[in-house]
């Protein structure tokens, strides 16, 4: 039986988070002061722990979700029963791989915390009546959002087809450091704990293969461990960069 994440209801400090993320993408999500005070007020803050999931594949896509605080893996079930984690959402994404203005239908991924992760949800209406809210031009750079980010996650996968398992590693510790990255003395950390079951559900290969990938990898002196960290040492940028 599933565990009902925490709710709150009054206003809180994630609400003010809330609102400071939406309002530094306002120009990127084409979102006005209104619009804002209407996804705040009318949105629900949830509370997940690690490893709940937020919804599963075929559950009704009725709720619009924006991950305000922690991360967050979205899921696809693949043949066999392999997951493939699609992508780990950051704070300040909507998050799901739908449109935002899909009707409500069965999902196709599911969605699972990673860490303690703060969820603002929405109904389609509340979305819909804040895009029909909009001026014109704005209402278009919303769309416009929506299908770039769609977009931009097929070509990102697209890509790891053309890949070889080593190079779709190092592309995804790429893309994770570009995510989470934090300043470190050696290079750049990942500031997410990752284990080699994460990193093999990210690039659709087996754990024991991406294992000995991390292992190549960190005796040639560009992966260190900080824990269940990863650093990127400078010499995986210069890697990068040649």
């Amino acid at each position: 039986m599933a565990i009902a994440p925490r709710i709150a209801t009054a206003a809180t400090p994630a609400k003010a988070t809330l609102r400071a993320l939406l309002s530094q993408h306002a120009t990127r999500l084409g979102l006005t002061a209104s619009a804002i005070d209407t996804i705040v007020a009318r949105s629900q803050i949830t509370h997940w722990r690690p490893g709940q999931q937020i919804f599963a594949a075929d559950d009704a896509h009725d709720l619009v979700n924006f991950l305000v605080g922690g991360a967050v893996k979205v899921l696809c079930q693949g043949r066999r029963g392999v997951p493939v984690l699609v992508q780990i959402a950051r704070p300040g994404q909507f998050f799901g791989l739908a449109s935002l203005f899909d009707r409500p239908g069965p999902r196709q991924f599911s969605a699972v915390a990673h860490v303690p992760a703060v969820v603002a949800m929405m109904s389609q209406e509340v979305m819909n009546g804040v895009v029909a809210g909009l001026p014109a031009g704005r209402a278009l750079q919303l769309m416009a959002y929506s299908w770039r980010a769609l977009s931009r996650l097929l070509y990102e996968k697209c890509l790891l087809l053309t890949m070889p398992l080593r190079d779709r590693l190092v592309h995804e510790l790429e893309i994770l450091a570009h995510d989470f990255g934090q300043p470190h003395p050696a290079g750049v950390l990942i500031d997410l704990p990752l284990t080699q079951a994460d990193l093999a559900e990210l690039v659709v290969g087996s754990r024991a293969k991406v294992s000995r990938c991390v292992a190549d990898i960190r005796r040639a002196g560009k992966l260190e461990m900080t824990g269940r960290r990863l650093v990127l040492t400078r010499r995986f940028a210069r890697q990068l960069s040649l």
